[in-house]
């Protein structure tokens, strides 16, 4: 098998590639991401010969990623000899706490001039994917498989037959679908609840605590809003719970049903990741909030980064909730009953309904990841922006030091002239 894409990664960002691959995967990349022959010491030399064949190279940087590749039999030193001497397109994607080191190992110099994905927060992988895809040059070959479906079920007389049963039974599949469909965006709209919640309730709770003088009352805030957290986050693990239990998923024999009927096959066998990648989003907001109460540092850039993170998962629910309707509006009519009597009750979501073309789906779903993008910036600016002022701040410390030492030495030199002067004066 041939593939277009090569992974390289060391082991402690392991579950990081992983899942990058897991999701290139999916939209219809083939990616080579080997996790048994890789053995420190044991380097697998047909590794190279995949590399050279590969479009694409992606590496990923943890912290201190690049400290071994001074050692020429260092393996991923040997991958991305290989695919530089190749010329492959190389794309770095730098995770959290990564830096370029100041000198970089010997013949690796060019590396830091590739294009990069920068560090961002470690659960927004679906806008890292979707940055990612615009820098390969391999093309999705989820085309070349519906040719295939197509080819298929028009050559064979027993698939024929096989197709014809699958097509009586396609009103139950997609009942199937729908109501699945019905209840995961109704889980979204209740996730969007409990992160605007969560929000307002921590915007509150800080106005209050900034205000009050006593500190038994702002113990007492703190309690309140730990448990208000606490609350969500069993309300969180409820529909989680919810979600798993309606899968979007169907029999493979349907998918080409499903695809006649102008609903990608990609598109269901990936849905039900996308909306499960929701509540991580929501995970690492509980997390941070937590982390704020523990460290009591309610500063403007961290409350920003607070309501920042807030919106993305908002514009997330409304994104794949567009994406969700416009495979609804494929599905028959008769199967919109549940749909109708529960989506009146989605204020969290936008007013949109069944019945739009693909193309305005599409556009109001760009417009979201475009809103998406700016909120993403700002985050970075913010992280970029408190990593320099922390940065300054340990530089006026250092100085401070400093300062503390010539003072403290100026003492110990005054202690030692007074100390012979009161013994002279004792002598005489």
């Amino acid at each position: 098998m041939t593939y277009d894409i090569f992974i390289s990664y060391r082991r402690d960002a392991f579950e990081s590639a992983n899942l990058f691959a897991t999701r290139l995967r999916a939209l219809g990349y083939r990616v080579f991401f080997d996790v048994e022959t890789m053995n420190a010491g044991k380097f697998n030399e047909q590794l190279l010969d995949v590399i050279s064949k590969c479009k694409d190279f992606i590496l990923v940087l943890s912290p201190n990623a690049l400290d071994r590749c001074a050692d020429e039999q260092d393996w991923v030193r040997r991958e991305v000899m290989c695919a530089m001497t190749h010329k492959k397109n190389i794309i770095p994607i730098m995770l959290s706490g990564f830096v370029w080191p100041t000198e970089m190992p010997k013949g690796m110099e060019e590396l830091c001039n590739y294009q990069a994905l920068a560090p961002a927060p470690n659960t927004y992988y679906d806008l890292q994917v979707k940055r990612l895809t615009g820098y390969l040059k391999s093309k999705a070959h989820f085309q070349t498989r519906r040719k295939w479906l197509i080819g298929l079920s028009i050559t064979i007389g027993v698939l024929a037959v096989i197709m014809l049963i699958a097509h009586l039974t396609y009103m139950p599949v997609a009942q199937h679908v729908a109501d699945n469909l019905t209840m995961q965006t109704q889980c979204m709209n209740d996730l969007a609840h409990i992160s605007t919640t969560l929000q307002s309730e921590l915007e509150t709770y800080v106005t209050k605590y900034k205000t009050s003088k006593n500190s038994i009352d702002k113990s007492e805030q703190k309690s309140l809003m730990l448990k208000t957290i606490q609350i969500q986050e069993h309300q969180r693990d409820a529909l989680l719970k919810t979600l798993k239990a309606s899968s979007v998923s169907v029999n493979g024999i349907y998918l080409p049903l499903f695809w006649m009927h102008g609903i990608s096959p990609a598109d269901l066998l990936i849905c039900d990741t996308y909306t499960e990648s929701l509540f991580d989003d929501l995970q690492s907001q509980i997390d941070y909030y937590n982390g704020l109460l523990e460290s009591n540092e309610y500063t403007q850039l961290n409350m920003r980064m607070a309501k920042i993170n807030s919106n993305i998962i908002i514009a997330y629910t409304a994104t794949y909730y567009y994406g969700y309707l416009q495979m609804m509006t494929h599905l028959p009519k008769s199967t919109y009953k549940m749909f109708y009597e529960v989506s009146p009750n989605w204020h969290h979501l936008p007013k949109a309904g069944i019945g739009w073309t693909d193309e305005e789906y599409e556009r109001q779903q760009k417009l979201l990841a475009d809103e998406t993008e700016k909120e993403m910036a700002q985050l970075e600016m913010i992280l970029a922006y408190s990593e320099s002022e922390l940065a300054e701040q340990e530089e006026k410390l250092r100085q401070l030091e400093e300062m503390a030492g010539e003072v403290q030495k100026r003492i110990d030199t005054m202690d030692v002239i007074n100390t012979y002067i009161l013994r002279n004066m004792q002598n005489h």
